[in-house]
């Protein structure tokens, strides 16, 4: 239990996390609430408190945001970015992981040279390689194509890392035991081992997701149809539009933020896990 002093404490510092929050929020509560502004609200609140709260309830209040919906190629820009990351997640967690298990727990010769590799590609910037994906994907004859885009995604060096640290730790004697029951090791990893990984598994689909949302050099490098383009090639294929209002760009911009926040709200805790947990362990 906690006594008086405690408790004040605990009180006073949780108003302080709280006033800290609301602080590094103001650019997000700016942004929803002038959303749903016309530009001459926009403007006239500029300077005010008022900036910061949403306008009265009319018949356009979510004006901004149909507009955007029904009058651009919005949607399928977003359907485009999770169809991208769902592929991506799926095979990253079946190929790296499986690359993590290898070095993980299978012996073979030269070994310890592709952990090494792996590391040293760590800290390579992809803007030092995406020179190469492009002329290889280019000579492939995939440009233009959603192939095209995923295939230099698959592999990332940082996931197998995370799946490698992370298969450490599983106990040899389980798949001993397993063996035992005819169990193969293909079987046995995607019943048991991704089973038992699961902090892992969710930060490197969370890490997947967000790379592909967020990126905006690789599909403006790949695609050219405006019907591949993924949600921030989009944003900027709306926002240069003449037409487009300030209060338009806004709705479109809380539409592309929202989801970001959101996946840090309800994964933070399994991002925090899987990191933490893969980043102490020795082999």
């Amino acid at each position: 239990m906690l006594n008086k002093a405690q408790k004040r404490k605990q009180i006073v510092l949780t108003v302080l996390m709280i006033a800290a929050s609301l602080l590094f929020l103001f650019p997000v509560i700016w942004l929803i609430c002038n959303s749903f502004k016309t530009d001459a609200q926009i403007t006239a609140d500029m300077n005010t408190i008022h900036a910061f709260m949403l306008p009265g309830w009319n018949e356009n209040f979510f004006k901004n945001y149909t507009d955007i919906l029904f009058g651009t190629k919005f949607v399928r820009y977003v359907g485009n970015t999770l169809l991208y990351a769902a592929v991506l997640i799926v095979l990253g967690i079946i190929i790296n992981g499986l690359a993590g298990y290898a070095l993980a727990k299978i012996k073979f010769p030269g070994r310890d040279k592709w952990i090494m590799i792996i590391l040293l590609l760590m800290i390579v910037p992809m803007e030092t390689i995406i020179t190469i994906h492009f002329l290889f994907i280019a000579k492939m004859g995939l440009l233009n194509t959603v192939i095209g885009y995923i295939l230099p995604g698959i592999v990332n060096p940082f996931n197998i890392y995370l799946f490698r640290q992370t298969f450490l730790a599983l106990p040899d004697d389980v798949y001993e035991a397993a063996q035992l029951d005819h169990c193969s090791p293909i079987r046995y990893f995607f019943t048991m081992v991704l089973p038992m990984s699961k902090s892992v598994v969710a930060t490197v689909a969370v890490f997947t997701f967000l790379g592909v949302w967020n990126d905006y050099l690789w599909p403006s490098l790949v695609f050219t149809s405006g019907d591949l383009l993924t949600a921030q090639i989009g944003l900027n294929a709306i926002t240069s539009n003449d037409n487009v209002t300030t209060g338009m760009t806004l709705a479109v911009i809380t539409m592309i933020t929202i989801p970001v926040i959101l996946i840090y709200a309800f994964f933070s805790k399994q991002i925090v896990e899987g990191v933490t947990t893969t980043g102490g362990k020795e082999g």
